[in-house]
C-alpha cells in the first residue's frame, strides 16, 4: 500500500512540475533589428518593434557591445502588454569613416527628449525637433536609412497624451562630418535634399537607438523609466552580397575546371 501510494504522490509530482512552464511569467520590451549586412548602396532598414518571453533581457547601455540583425530586451517591470511603451528620443548611424547621420524633422536634426524621461524638453513635444518615437506591443515602425525621398510617418496603438497619431514626418540629416571630410558631406544637411548615397562606403555601419521604457503610474506619473543605449552594426561587404556569392560560385568552379584540365590533356596528346 505504501509502495502505490509514493507512486501516486511521484506521479502528482511529475505532473505539476510539467504544468510549471504554462504558468511562466510573460515578460515585454523593447525590441531592434536590421539586416547583418547589405550590398553596397542598398538601404539599410531600422525596425523598431517589441518582442516577448519567459526570461529577462538586461537593456543595453552605453558601453555594451553592440549586437547584429535583431535584439530584444524583455523587462521585469512590463509584464502585460499595455504595462509600459518605448520612447525612443535618439536615432542616429554612423558610417565606417566616421560620418553620423541623425534622425530629426524636416526643420532640424535631432527627436524631442521630455523632461519626464531624463531630457530638457517639456511637454511632449517641440518643434521645431521632430517627436520622440512612442511605441508599444502591437507597433512595429520600418524607418529606411539610404538614398531617396524620405518623410517618415508613424502611426502607434498608443495615443494621447504620448502620441498624435500619426507622427512626424521624419527625415535624416548630416549631424556629424568625419574627420578630413574624405566624403566630401556638408554638416547640417538634410539628406534627401543631397545627392549623396549613404551606404555606398564599404565596411561597418553603427546604427545606435537611445530611449527609455517607461510604465505609466503612481503619484509621479510614472513607476518605471528605464534608460536604454542599443548599438546594432550592419556591414556593407567589399564586392556586396550578391557579388560575393557569384566570386565565391565562380571561383569553385575554376577550381573544378582546373582538376579536370590534366585529364583532358592526356586524352588530346594519346590521339
Amino acid at each position: 500500500m505504501k509502495r502505490y501510494l509514493l507512486a501516486i504522490v511521484a506521479l502528482i509530482g511529475i505532473y505539476w512540475i510539467s504544468l510549471t512552464p504554462a504558468f511562466a511569467t510573460t515578460y515585454y520590451g523593447p525590441s531592434f533589428s536590421t539586416p547583418v549586412a547589405v550590398p553596397p548602396g542598398s538601404p539599410i532598414d531600422i525596425v523598431l518593434s517589441t518582442a516577448s518571453g519567459s526570461t529577462i533581457v538586461p537593456l543595453p547601455q552605453g558601453s555594451s557591445p553592440p549586437c547584429s540583425g535583431t535584439c530584444s530586451y524583455p523587462q521585469q517591470a512590463w509584464t502585460t502588454p499595455s504595462a509600459c511603451f518605448v520612447s525612443v528620443h535618439e536615432v542616429t548611424v554612423t558610417d565606417p569613416n566616421g560620418n553620423e547621420f541623425m534622425l530629426g524633422s524636416n526643420i532640424t536634426s535631432g527627436l524631442y527628449w521630455p523632461a519626464a524621461f531624463g531630457g530638457s524638453g517639456s511637454g511632449t513635444s517641440v518643434p521645431p525637433q521632430a517627436p520622440a518615437l512612442n511605441f508599444t506591443v502591437g507597433d512595429t515602425f520600418t524607418l529606411p536609412f539610404g538614398t531617396g525621398p524620405e518623410g517618415y510617418m508613424f502611426s502607434s496603438v498608443l495615443g494621447s497624451p504620448y502620441n498624435t497619431n500619426p507622427e512626424g514626418p521624419y527625415y535624416w540629416w548630416i549631424a556629424v562630418v568625419a574627420p578630413g571630410n574624405p566624403n566630401g558631406y556638408t554638416k547640417g544637411a538634410r539628406l534627401d535634399q543631397t545627392n549623396i548615397n549613404p551606404t555606398t562606403t564599404h565596411g561597418t555601419y553603427t546604427v545606435n537607438i537611445e530611449g527609455v521604457v517607461a510604465c505609466p503610474g503612481g503619484e509621479s506619473g510614472f513607476t518605471d523609466i528605464l534608460f536604454f543605449d542599443a548599438g546594432i552594426i550592419v556591414t556593407t561587404p567589399e564586392f556586396g552580397v550578391g557579388m560575393a556569392a557569384a566570386t565565391v560560385v565562380g571561383l569553385v568552379g575554376l577550381l573544378v575546371l582546373r582538376k579536370k584540365m590534366p585529364i583532358s590533356l592526356n586524352r588530346t596528346s594519346k590521339m
